[in-house]
């Protein structure tokens, strides 16, 4: 593989050790997400339940921004991070 293959896979499939806390909220809002999806499809894909289900993605892109931004990471990765959270916003506003 090329080294620009790797740092490509990296950004999508990436090794991170987190702390606990951070781990604890990434598993609540996992859990929380779960079963607003559970409604969602027990209410024909309501839309105000997806929306909850953006808004909950785009938390957790900031908290991994914050995350990379505590442990002093790739600049890149943050601005990675918070632009995605940007795009998940978006999407819960439209």
């Amino acid at each position: 593989m090329t080294n620009k293959l790797k740092y490509v896979m990296g950004l999508f499939f990436e090794e991170r050790e987190s702390t606990k806390p951070f781990i604890l909220i990434r598993y609540l809002m996992l859990i929380v997400m779960s079963l607003i999806l559970i409604l969602c499809i027990i209410n024909d894909f309501n839309s105000n339940f997806m929306k909850n289900i953006y808004l909950l993605l785009g938390i957790g892109s900031i908290i991994d921004g914050f995350e990379s931004f505590l442990k002093k990471e790739n600049k890149r990765q943050m601005l990675l991070n918070f632009g995605i959270a940007f795009i998940w916003f978006v999407v819960f506003l439209i």
